[in-house]
Formats: structure tokens, C-alpha cells, sequence
């Protein structure tokens, strides 16, 4: 526990924007139904809650040593698979501490905001916060481009960083969503905005389920309280308020005050000083890179393709997961001590070198280039073909990676890259991960 003497701070956040984009125009004439207004994005084929959340971990986290981290808060609901053992994988993934303190969060859409209060009140610290959805509607109604899916991770820990929370405002009243009404949802935001009064705040990043909600609360509390992410993405469930909280400090200067709110299900709120800029503008950069998608087929496609029928069974097994967890999942590998040469896998030799001894276990880069490439239609995909690559990383070692998220032109001999965790297939209802290649 950090002293009560130390405040907590924020001292990194960034968010995860999927590029992919269906405007509502788009669902609406597929559907036959008067062209709607908005957009929502989506994330790719094999990307889910767990994928999401750890590309916004991960750029968290650059420039911080894992190994500082000392708790893990995680938050969604509509994690692949058990909430614990998505924890687990993700804090694997992230080449977290083995015995770091891990948390889940489940079941409402506070969820995230709880996490969040909770790490910066009393966690061992430094304490990282994150929050993901992939979130789905019945097909063909205009709520499916009401939601949205995205993440985002927040670093908490003590000393200066981009802001503090100076007070917690609670309002803890619980109610379902669907039997509330905009006269509640004002009465609530009203009080809110009373107990808020502070000096200096002019602004709000105020979070509800659904853009009427939100606009409800927006007049309320009498001040600006833009939201970006409902606006672009869609409500991301447990991860809008973290997004929220991004895109706030991202477009704040040193010396803001803000009122940061989510509610739902009751409410957390907080007023936050700025001290800081973030190093990188995520939650921005993810809304400038937009890929819309031209027929609505193609977002069906894409949602469904992993549990499509015709596809070949894979294999899965939990216990061969475990087994290579430390050189699959945390991607780990062997320096021999003998030539200095860097193994992506176990050997009983060194490939090099042939030496029997004297292999180290060390952390891969996930940085690297393409030495080559080629495209297969042999590789299951919903737009085929797909980028086979074979990645130098920084620092040594070789992959045969997919490429994510790049059109076969823009893939090249020496690109560079950045490995990052993706949904490979599911083997008897069990996700399993791997690594893939997108370009930087």
C-alpha cells in the first residue's frame, strides 16, 4: 500500500480506437430502413475485449518498465471467456510482474470508473487501470450503431504526471438503464453538478449509456461536456468512461480543471487538474484513422467469421497454453551465452552456434522489420489474402507472423512493424492468441 500521505496520480493513459467504421446510413438501406445518422466503429475480426485492451495497455506503458507495476484493474462485460483467466492472459501479454496483484471487473458499465477510483484510492502502486469493450446489437435495429467497441488503460502511481484527482463526488444510487427516464437521469446530474462546484471547472467529461443520455447530462450540468468517443465510436460500455477521461486530458493544457463523471448504475465522479500534456494524442490519432466499410455484408462477415461453420476445427488446448505461456504469451526467448545469438523458441541447441549450455530467457522486442513476405489465400480470413511476414526484431530474432490491419500493397520489405496480440482462431469454444504484425 502506498503511504496516505502520497496522492495518487495519473501518470500515463491512452486510448484504443479500432479503424474500422459502419455508418448508420450504411445498416440502414441494407435493412431497408430510413438512412439514420452517425456511425459507429468496430474492431477486426480477430480482435476482442482482451486484443483491445491490451493495445491500449501496451501503449500505456511505453517508456515504463514493466516490471514497476505492482496491480493490475481490468473492467468489461463482454470478456471472451472468464474474467480471471482473461486477466491472467493479459497481464501475461504484458510481461507483468508473475505475482502482481490482479483484479477483475464485471457485470455494469461503472465498472471501469469503479476500477479506476479504486486503484487511485488505494492500490499498490504503480497500479494500471484498463478498461475494453467489443460490444454487440441485434442486427438490422438502429442501436447496432448506438455501441461501439475500444479501450482504454490508465497508469496510476504517485510523484507528477498529467494530473491528479483533487476530490471524489459519489453519488451511489443503483437503477437499471432501461426503465430510466431523462427527468431521472437530470435529477441525478443536477445533484451532481451542485456537489461539483469548484473552482476553475468550466468543462465536464461526462459519460452515459446512449448519445440522448448523454446530451441529457450535458444540459444539466450547465457547462461543455463534449464526447468524442460517443460521437465517433459509439457507447463503449465499461471503457467509455476511461475513453472519456483520454480524450479530456489529451485536450486539456497544464493548469485545467475538469469535472470527469460516468453515469451508470449510479455514478463516479471526480474533479481533475491537469498537470501535463500526454506524450501521445491515442484517443485522436485512433478517430483520424478511419476505414469505413462500403456494404454492410462485410461488417456481418466480420463479426461472425470467427464462429463461422465452415471453418477448419482448430486445435486448442488450455494445458499446451500454459505450458508455452512464458515463450508464446509473455514472448520470451533464449540469447545463448556462447555466439550472443537470439532464439524465438526453445532448442536443445543453440541454432547458431550448437552449443548445448548457457542459454539466458529474455523478453523479445516487439519492434522489428519485414525481411519477407508473401500473401496466402490458404490462411482463413474474411478478405483474403493475408500478409505472411517473417519479422527481424530489434535486438534479435526472427517470426513468421501475420500481417493485421494492412492492405497487401502497403505490406514491403523493410517496413517497419509492431507486434501485437490478436485472436488466432477458438478451438472448442477457447480463444487462443498470437502475435501479429502491424505496420508503423
Amino acid at each position: 500500500m502506498a503511504p496516505a500521505d502520497e496522492p495518487s496520480s495519473i501518470l500515463a493513459a491512452a486510448a484504443r480506437v479500432p479503424a474500422f467504421e459502419l455508418t448508420a446510413a450504411t445498416a440502414a438501406a441494407a435493412c431497408g430502413r430510413p438512412a439514420g445518422r452517425g456511425a459507429r466503429r468496430f474492431a477486426s475480426h480477430d480482435e476482442d475485449a482482451l486484443t483491445l485492451a491490451y493495445a491500449a495497455a501496451e501503449r500505456c506503458l511505453r517508456g515504463t518498465d514493466p516490471a514497476a507495476v505492482r496491480a493490475l484493474f481490468v473492467a468489461s462485460t463482454s470478456w471472451p471467456r472468464a474474467a480471471a483467466a482473461t486477466a491472467e492472459r493479459l497481464a501475461a501479454a504484458l510481461d507483468l510482474p508473475a505475482g502482481i496483484a490482479i483484479a477483475t471487473f464485471g457485470g455494469s458499465w461503472k465498472s471501469g470508473a469503479a476500477a479506476l477510483r479504486l486503484a487511485l484510492e488505494g492500490a499498490r502502486r504503480p497500479a494500471l487501470v484498463v478498461a475494453a469493450e467489443r460490444l454487440d446489437a441485434p442486427a438490422g435495429t438502429d442501436a447496432e450503431t448506438s455501441v461501439g467497441d475500444g479501450a482504454a488503460a490508465v497508469l496510476v502511481g504517485t510523484g507528477k504526471g498529467l494530473a491528479r484527482v483533487t476530490d471524489w463526488i459519489l453519488r451511489a444510487e443503483t437503477t437499471e438503464w432501461e426503465s430510466e427516464d431523462a427527468r431521472l437521469l437530470s435529477n441525478q446530474a443536477a445533484r451532481l453538478a451542485a456537489a461539483a462546484k469548484r473552482p476553475g471547472v468550466a468543462r465536464a467529461a461526462a459519460t452515459a449509456p446512449g448519445a440522448r443520455h448523454s446530451k441529457t447530462i450535458a444540459a444539466a450540468l450547465g457547462m461543455p461536456a463534449a464526447d468524442g468517443a460517443m460521437e465517433r465510436i459509439g457507447f463503449c460500455g465499461a471503457a467509455h468512461p476511461l475513453l472519456a477521461l483520454v480524450e479530456a486530458l489529451e485536450s486539456s493544457r497544464p493548469g485545467d480543471r475538469f469535472l470527469w463523471a460516468a453515469l451508470a448504475e449510479g455514478a463516479e465522479a471526480a474533479t481533475v487538474e491537469v498537470d501535463a500534456a500526454p506524450a501521445a494524442r491515442t484517443f485522436a490519432a485512433g478517430l483520424e484513422r478511419v476505414r469505413p466499410v462500403p456494404a454492410y455484408g462485410l461488417f456481418l462477415a466480420s463479426r461472425a467469421f470467427m464462429d463461422r461453420p465452415d471453418q477448419r476445427a482448430p486445435f486448442a488446448s488450455p494445458a499446451i497454453e500454459q505450458r508455452d505461456a512464458e515463450f508464446v504469451l509473455r514472448l520470451h526467448g533464449e540469447r545463448c551465452s556462447a555466439c550472443r545469438a537470439v532464439a524465438t523458441l526453445p532448442a536443445p541447441v543453440c541454432q547458431k552456434c550448437g552449443a548445448r549450455e548457457g542459454r539466458v530467457r529474455i523478453p523479445l522486442a516487439r519492434t522489428g522489420t519485414v525481411c519477407t513476405f508473401t500473401h496466402e489465400y490458404y490462411v482463413p480470413s474474411p478478405a483474403p489474402p493475408v500478409s505472411m511476414a517473417v519479422i527481424d526484431l530489434d535486438g534479435g530474432g526472427r517470426l513468421v507472423v501475420q500481417v493485421a490491419d494492412a492492405a497487401p500493397e502497403d505490406v514491403r520489405t523493410g517496413a517497419r512493424v509492431r507486434l501485437v496480440l490478436r485472436l488466432l482462431h477458438r478451438g472448442g469454444g477457447v480463444p487462443h492468441y498470437y502475435w501479429k504484425a502491424v505496420l508503423e
